[in-house]
Protein backbone atom coordinates (compact mmCIF):
# COMPACT_ATOMS: atom_id res chain seq x y z
CA UNK A 1 0.00 0.00 0.00
CA UNK A 2 1.00 3.51 -1.14
CA UNK A 3 0.23 7.05 0.70
CA UNK A 4 1.07 10.19 -0.24
CA UNK A 5 -0.87 12.99 0.87
CA UNK A 6 -2.95 14.69 -1.67
CA UNK A 7 -3.29 18.43 -2.63
CA UNK A 8 -6.96 18.51 -2.30
CA UNK A 9 -7.28 16.69 0.85
CA UNK A 10 -8.65 19.64 2.43
CA UNK A 11 -11.13 20.63 0.45
CA UNK A 12 -12.42 16.77 -0.03
CA UNK A 13 -15.00 15.39 2.96
CA UNK A 14 -15.96 12.68 2.00
CA UNK A 15 -14.06 9.10 2.49
CA UNK A 16 -14.33 7.41 -0.75
CA UNK A 17 -13.22 3.68 -2.27
CA UNK A 18 -12.77 3.17 -5.41
CA UNK A 19 -12.72 -0.31 -7.19
CA UNK A 20 -9.72 0.34 -9.97
CA UNK A 21 -9.47 -1.91 -12.91
CA UNK A 22 -8.57 -2.23 -16.60
CA UNK A 23 -7.61 -4.20 -19.39
CA UNK A 24 -10.30 -6.79 -18.94
CA UNK A 25 -10.74 -7.98 -23.01
CA UNK A 26 -14.35 -9.28 -22.78
CA UNK A 27 -14.93 -11.18 -25.87
CA UNK A 28 -11.04 -11.98 -26.27
CA UNK A 29 -10.29 -15.15 -29.16
CA UNK A 30 -7.60 -15.94 -26.92
CA UNK A 31 -8.83 -15.96 -23.62
CA UNK A 32 -13.01 -15.55 -23.54
CA UNK A 33 -13.97 -17.70 -20.37
CA UNK A 34 -10.61 -16.48 -18.31
CA UNK A 35 -11.97 -13.11 -19.25
CA UNK A 36 -15.63 -13.75 -18.07
CA UNK A 37 -14.53 -14.64 -14.81
CA UNK A 38 -12.12 -12.08 -14.55
CA UNK A 39 -15.41 -9.63 -14.75
CA UNK A 40 -16.72 -11.95 -12.48
CA UNK A 41 -13.90 -11.43 -9.78
CA UNK A 42 -14.23 -7.74 -10.75
CA UNK A 43 -17.95 -7.19 -9.83
CA UNK A 44 -17.64 -9.58 -6.75
CA UNK A 45 -15.23 -7.53 -5.19
CA UNK A 46 -16.99 -4.49 -5.81
CA UNK A 47 -19.76 -5.81 -3.79
CA UNK A 48 -17.87 -7.58 -1.18
CA UNK A 49 -15.97 -4.58 -0.29
CA UNK A 50 -18.87 -2.25 -1.22
CA UNK A 51 -16.89 0.58 -3.17
CA UNK A 52 -18.19 3.71 -3.82
CA UNK A 53 -17.73 3.42 -7.68
CA UNK A 54 -15.32 1.21 -10.13
CA UNK A 55 -13.27 2.44 -12.50
CA UNK A 56 -12.73 0.77 -15.87
CA UNK A 57 -9.68 2.38 -17.48
CA UNK A 58 -9.82 1.00 -21.17
CA UNK A 59 -10.45 -2.03 -22.86
CA UNK A 60 -13.02 -3.23 -21.33
CA UNK A 61 -13.87 -5.07 -24.80
CA UNK A 62 -11.55 -6.65 -27.15
CA UNK A 63 -12.95 -5.65 -30.12
CA UNK A 64 -15.41 -4.55 -32.46
CA UNK A 65 -17.68 -7.63 -33.27
CA UNK A 66 -18.12 -8.72 -29.59
CA UNK A 67 -21.62 -10.60 -29.47
CA UNK A 68 -24.85 -8.52 -28.60
CA UNK A 69 -25.34 -10.94 -25.95
CA UNK A 70 -21.97 -10.35 -24.18
CA UNK A 71 -22.28 -6.79 -24.32
CA UNK A 72 -26.04 -6.71 -22.78
CA UNK A 73 -24.63 -9.07 -20.20
CA UNK A 74 -21.83 -6.98 -19.23
CA UNK A 75 -23.37 -3.67 -19.02
CA UNK A 76 -26.35 -4.62 -17.28
CA UNK A 77 -24.03 -6.71 -14.13
CA UNK A 78 -22.46 -3.37 -14.53
CA UNK A 79 -25.63 -1.26 -13.77
CA UNK A 80 -27.27 -4.08 -11.30
CA UNK A 81 -23.93 -3.24 -9.05
CA UNK A 82 -25.68 -0.24 -8.18
CA UNK A 83 -22.96 2.35 -7.85
CA UNK A 84 -21.23 4.87 -9.48
CA UNK A 85 -19.31 2.86 -12.92
CA UNK A 86 -16.81 4.98 -15.23
CA UNK A 87 -15.69 3.00 -18.13
CA UNK A 88 -13.08 5.19 -20.04
CA UNK A 89 -12.77 3.40 -24.02
CA UNK A 90 -9.15 2.01 -24.62
CA UNK A 91 -7.70 1.13 -28.08
CA UNK A 92 -9.58 -2.05 -28.00
CA UNK A 93 -12.69 -0.04 -27.62
CA UNK A 94 -14.04 0.63 -31.16
CA UNK A 95 -17.18 -1.02 -30.06
CA UNK A 96 -17.66 2.18 -27.39
CA UNK A 97 -15.97 4.17 -29.19
CA UNK A 98 -17.98 3.84 -32.57
CA UNK A 99 -21.51 4.20 -30.47
CA UNK A 100 -22.38 0.34 -31.89
CA UNK A 101 -22.81 -1.22 -28.00
CA UNK A 102 -26.48 -0.74 -28.65
CA UNK A 103 -26.95 2.01 -25.44
CA UNK A 104 -27.66 5.45 -25.69
CA UNK A 105 -26.95 7.44 -22.31
CA UNK A 106 -25.99 6.37 -19.31
CA UNK A 107 -27.48 2.85 -18.07
CA UNK A 108 -28.30 3.60 -14.84
CA UNK A 109 -24.78 4.64 -13.04
CA UNK A 110 -22.60 3.32 -15.94
CA UNK A 111 -20.82 5.94 -17.79
CA UNK A 112 -19.09 5.96 -20.65
CA UNK A 113 -16.55 8.18 -21.65
CA UNK A 114 -16.40 8.63 -25.57
CA UNK A 115 -14.96 12.42 -25.98
CA UNK A 116 -11.99 12.57 -27.89
CA UNK A 117 -10.96 15.45 -26.46
CA UNK A 118 -11.74 14.31 -22.59
CA UNK A 119 -14.92 14.92 -20.74
CA UNK A 120 -15.52 15.58 -17.33
CA UNK A 121 -18.18 13.98 -14.67
CA UNK A 122 -19.27 15.36 -11.59
CA UNK A 123 -21.12 12.89 -9.25
CA UNK A 124 -21.86 15.54 -6.92
CA UNK A 125 -23.66 13.11 -4.23
CA UNK A 126 -20.05 11.45 -3.61
CA UNK A 127 -18.09 14.68 -3.64
CA UNK A 128 -16.20 13.30 -6.87
CA UNK A 129 -15.39 14.61 -10.51
CA UNK A 130 -13.59 12.22 -12.98
CA UNK A 131 -12.12 13.13 -16.08
CA UNK A 132 -10.96 10.81 -19.28
CA UNK A 133 -10.07 11.41 -23.06
CA UNK A 134 -11.01 8.27 -25.17
CA UNK A 135 -8.89 6.68 -27.35
CA UNK A 136 -10.29 7.17 -30.58
CA UNK A 137 -6.30 7.42 -32.13
CA UNK A 138 -4.10 5.11 -30.65
CA UNK A 139 -0.99 6.52 -32.58
CA UNK A 140 1.98 8.38 -31.47
CA UNK A 141 -0.26 11.96 -31.83
CA UNK A 142 -3.08 11.55 -29.23
CA UNK A 143 -1.51 11.69 -25.76
CA UNK A 144 -4.34 10.42 -23.21
CA UNK A 145 -3.74 13.21 -21.07
CA UNK A 146 -3.73 16.55 -22.78
CA UNK A 147 -6.44 19.22 -22.54
CA UNK A 148 -6.39 18.00 -18.66
CA UNK A 149 -9.15 20.66 -17.08
CA UNK A 150 -8.16 22.42 -14.10
CA UNK A 151 -8.91 20.85 -10.46
CA UNK A 152 -12.80 21.47 -9.83
CA UNK A 153 -13.27 23.69 -6.77
CA UNK A 154 -13.91 21.30 -4.40
CA UNK A 155 -14.21 17.57 -3.58
CA UNK A 156 -12.03 14.20 -5.16
CA UNK A 157 -10.26 14.72 -8.50
CA UNK A 158 -9.83 11.60 -10.45
CA UNK A 159 -8.33 11.31 -14.11
CA UNK A 160 -8.55 7.97 -16.03
CA UNK A 161 -6.20 7.59 -19.01
CA UNK A 162 -5.28 4.42 -21.09
CA UNK A 163 -1.95 4.78 -22.60
CA UNK A 164 2.05 3.72 -22.42
CA UNK A 165 3.64 5.55 -19.39
CA UNK A 166 7.12 6.99 -21.66
CA UNK A 167 10.32 5.32 -19.80
CA UNK A 168 13.08 6.01 -22.62
CA UNK A 169 13.60 7.12 -25.99
CA UNK A 170 13.07 3.77 -27.50
CA UNK A 171 8.94 4.07 -26.43
CA UNK A 172 8.55 7.33 -28.10
CA UNK A 173 6.87 5.93 -31.12
CA UNK A 174 4.27 4.32 -29.08
CA UNK A 175 0.53 4.95 -29.69
CA UNK A 176 -1.34 7.07 -26.85
CA UNK A 177 1.88 7.91 -24.78
CA UNK A 178 1.99 9.81 -21.32
CA UNK A 179 4.91 11.64 -20.71
CA UNK A 180 6.65 12.39 -16.92
CA UNK A 181 5.99 15.39 -17.27
CA UNK A 182 2.54 14.76 -17.76
CA UNK A 183 2.05 12.96 -14.69
CA UNK A 184 4.12 15.39 -12.40
CA UNK A 185 1.76 18.35 -13.47
CA UNK A 186 -1.61 16.72 -13.74
CA UNK A 187 -3.12 18.77 -10.51
CA UNK A 188 -5.71 15.75 -9.44
CA UNK A 189 -5.51 13.27 -6.69
CA UNK A 190 -5.44 10.44 -8.38
CA UNK A 191 -4.32 9.13 -11.84
CA UNK A 192 -6.10 5.76 -12.85
CA UNK A 193 -4.41 4.30 -15.84
CA UNK A 194 -4.67 0.96 -17.72
CA UNK A 195 -2.97 -0.61 -20.78
CA UNK A 196 -0.36 -1.85 -18.95
CA UNK A 197 -1.49 -5.46 -17.39
CA UNK A 198 0.77 -5.08 -14.34
CA UNK A 199 0.05 -3.35 -11.40
CA UNK A 200 2.47 -0.70 -11.10
CA UNK A 201 3.44 2.49 -9.17
CA UNK A 202 4.53 5.66 -11.78
CA UNK A 203 3.49 8.22 -9.86
CA UNK A 204 5.85 11.34 -10.89
CA UNK A 205 4.30 14.14 -8.51
CA UNK A 206 1.65 14.99 -5.91
CA UNK A 207 -1.01 12.96 -7.89
CA UNK A 208 -0.67 9.23 -7.33
CA UNK A 209 -0.39 7.30 -10.79
CA UNK A 210 -1.26 3.35 -10.88
CA UNK A 211 -1.81 1.05 -13.33
CA UNK A 212 -4.23 -1.47 -12.04
CA UNK A 213 -3.04 -4.72 -13.51
CA UNK A 214 -5.88 -7.07 -15.68
CA UNK A 215 -7.82 -9.75 -13.72
CA UNK A 216 -7.34 -12.14 -16.90
CA UNK A 217 -4.63 -12.73 -19.23
CA UNK A 218 -0.47 -13.30 -18.52
CA UNK A 219 0.20 -14.63 -15.12
CA UNK A 220 -0.50 -12.16 -12.32
CA UNK A 221 -4.25 -11.01 -12.28
CA UNK A 222 -4.79 -7.21 -10.21
CA UNK A 223 -7.36 -4.87 -9.25
CA UNK A 224 -6.28 -1.71 -7.36
CA UNK A 225 -8.32 -0.23 -4.22
CA UNK A 226 -8.36 3.17 -3.99
CA UNK A 227 -9.36 4.75 -1.01
CA UNK A 228 -9.60 8.80 -0.62
CA UNK A 229 -9.54 9.91 3.22
CA UNK A 230 -9.95 13.21 3.78
CA UNK A 231 -7.46 15.01 6.02
CA UNK A 232 -4.72 11.93 4.78
CA UNK A 233 -5.13 11.87 1.28
CA UNK A 234 -4.92 8.71 -0.99
CA UNK A 235 -3.97 5.29 -0.74
CA UNK A 236 -3.70 2.20 -3.07
CA UNK A 237 -3.35 -1.18 -2.79
CA UNK A 238 -3.24 -4.13 -5.27
CA UNK A 239 -5.89 -6.90 -4.88
CA UNK A 240 -4.78 -10.28 -6.34
CA UNK A 241 -7.47 -12.33 -8.10
CA UNK A 242 -7.05 -15.81 -7.40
Amino acid sequence: MTKIPSSNRDRADKRLTLLHTSDLHLGSDSYPQEALEGFGAILDIARRVRVDGVLIAGDLFDRQGVPAELVSYVFESLAGLDRTVVILPGNHDTLLTSNSHGFDGPLGEVHVMNDPVGELIQFEGLGLSVWGRAVHNHEPAFHPLEGLPPRPSNGWYVVIGHGIVLEGTSMAERGSPITPQELAEANCDYIALGHTHVFRDVTRGPAQAFYSGAPSGGTNHTAALVTLEPGTGVSVESIPIP
